[in-house]
């Protein structure tokens, strides 16, 4: 094998493992219109940056699983803007901004964004049906059962769905809010 010959084979191998990476961060979609997590462009001291549920605030790390059963934890998507939705299907005002929340990860997926959607349901395979049904894929679809799920959103802040959480490349919460809220105006910058 020449030279030029295995490195070609050594790039095709890296290639594979980080579509690989990306299939499973992405809770089993490769998305190749999806930007990987790079580190932040700025770098703030965040050792004086307090965690907690408010803009300003270092966004609190949760551990939950996917779809499939997978553990996921937030603070992996750190060099990533992320918006953390939480969502049930049994709330009406939920399935009206789920498609308002695909739209701009689709619009934004080249630049990183990442659409982390904690289902509220009490059955796993109510968010999934409709994940599917409705083609959402390339969402990070989380769930556990209702009490962790609504663990997680209590260190949020959160009291009603559906809710949204804007973190931005560092992890710092920009927005936190209703998602008929989250306008272009109010992500763009975290971009």
């Amino acid at each position: 094998m020449t030279g030029a010959h295995a490195a070609w084979w050594v790039k095709l191998g890296l290639a594979a493992a980080m579509a690989a990476v990306g299939w499973m961060a992405g809770g089993g979609t490769v998305g190749t219109a999806d930007a990987p997590c790079l580190p932040p462009a700025t770098s703030l001291d965040l050792m004086g940056v307090e965690v907690g549920p408010y803009v300003g605030q270092r966004a609190p790390d949760f551990t939950l699983p996917d779809l499939g059963g997978t553990p996921v934890q937030l603070s992996s998507f750190r060099g990533c803007p992320v918006l953390l939705d939480f969502w049930a299907t049994w709330c009406k005002p939920c399935l009206i901004t789920v498609p308002e929340i695909e739209t701009l990860r689709q619009k934004h997926a080249r630049r990183g964004l990442k659409v982390v959607a904690v289902n509220l349901d009490y059955r796993r395979e109510d968010g999934a049906r409709y994940l599917a049904a409705n083609g959402y894929t390339g969402f990070i679809a989380l769930w556990a059962p209702f009490t962790e799920a609504r663990a997680v959103a209590y260190l949020f802040g959160i009291q009603a769905i559906p809710h949204i959480v804007l973190i931005d490349r560092q992890g710092i919460i920009r927005f936190s809010g209703p998602p008929t809220l989250l306008t272009e105006d109010v992500i763009a910058p975290w971009l």
